[in-house]
């Protein structure tokens, strides 16, 4: 099941869609839990909250966000179920306890998607796979069946949709693939809104660091506000650190980004980038002190919307990106593990 990246909603928002759909069904074993119905509407994020009866039956008319989706979330639940928001009557099925596998069907987009999700979303859920070799080839199967459902389909903005989403989760995929599945989606399909998100991934997917070539300047502030620029350390080893506050993986891996700091000093330059929203300015900081990062930090504060972490294709988190000192790409890695192995190989460093 797939988790809104933070940037998203606004990413989606333009004018606002008039057209209606009447929910109707019952969602089991809610015991208390409110239904919501979470949809982006002229770029807020709004929730409508679903008046469920005892038995869990219900009818609510859902007005489209900006663009065409709407999702239904039980309240305190990880996960959810996104549904299109068309004219006329949708039939909603599902138990609380699996909040991401509610049906909801009726008509012929949302039926397809219903599909997909069957076929291909829930079938092939690596969420539920058993170490990493079993989880990658979960992935890996789930990749190949989305891209087989969406070249099936060319004329369904779910295939945009969920094209969107495999560039997003799966981005070592070629990207010259991706763009060749995105041409096959119809013309009506490319100008919508998913189609339009395709458009702008393979633009990133095609100008993301690439292994051997220099990376793109940037420059960003500091916790104190002071402009640094990356081509300021040329001349040296670099080793990007994305982060962010709320990453357990990425607090977790800090010792041993520390001890990189002790082990080479001034002959690798460690720079933290914290994928952190304006508001998050206090935490971030405190976060910095409390578990002594180390290296120079910075923050675009646009969270994910930075042009730095959404021009560098950094989906994942922590990522680590090792530069040379001619500015070039020695390895991008999600274990700092694997950049300490290639440290040690680097005789001049």
């Amino acid at each position: 099941m797939k988790f809104l990246l933070l940037g998203l909603a606004t990413l989606l928002a333009g004018p606002a869609l008039a057209q209606t759909s009447q929910l109707t069904g019952t969602v089991t074993g809610l015991a208390g839990k409110p239904l919501l119905y979470r949809y982006v509407r002229q770029g807020k994020r709004l929730a409508d909250t679903v008046r469920v009866a005892r038995d869990g039956r219900f009818t609510h008319l859902a007005t489209a966000g900006d663009d065409g989706l709407g999702s239904l979330y039980v309240a305190g639940a990880s996960r959810y179920v996104l549904f299109w928001v068309e004219p006329g009557t949708l039939r909603v099925q599902g138990d609380a306890a699996q909040p991401g596998k509610i049906r909801v069907t009726g008509t012929p987009e949302n039926d397809l998607l219903d599909e997909y999700n069957r076929t291909v979303d829930w079938k092939y859920d690596a969420t539920a796979a058993k170490g990493e070799t079993a989880y990658d080839s979960v992935r890996r199967l789930a990749g190949q069946a989305a891209r087989q459902f969406i070249k099936a389909h060319p004329a369904a903005r779910t295939s945009a949709y969920e094209l969107y989403w495999q560039t997003l989760t799966q981005p070592k995929y070629p990207a010259d693939q991706y763009a060749a599945l995105a041409q096959q989606l119809t013309p009506a399909v490319r100008q919508s809104a998913q189609g339009q998100l395709v458009a702008k991934r393979l633009k990133i997917l095609q100008s993301q660091p690439t292994v051997g070539r220099p990376v793109a300047d940037f420059t960003i502030a500091d916790t104190a506000g002071v402009q640094h620029s990356l081509a300021t350390y040329r001349g040296q080893y670099v080793l990007l650190d994305f982060w962010g506050h709320w990453c357990g993986p990425c607090i977790k891996s800090m010792p041993k980004v520390k001890a990189l700091h002790q082990q080479y000093g001034p002959k690798l330059t460690i720079i933290g980038i914290g994928m952190e929203a304006k508001g998050d300015q206090a935490i971030w900081k405190k976060t910095i002190r409390n578990y002594e990062v180390p290296g120079l930090q910075l923050s675009e504060l646009q969270g994910d919307e930075g042009p730095v972490i959404a021009g560098y294709n950094v989906t994942a988190f922590p990522t680590y990106m090792l530069l040379d000192p001619k500015g070039a790409l020695v390895m991008s890695t999600n274990d700092v593990d694997d950049i300490t192995k290639k440290l040690a190989t680097l005789g001049r460093l």
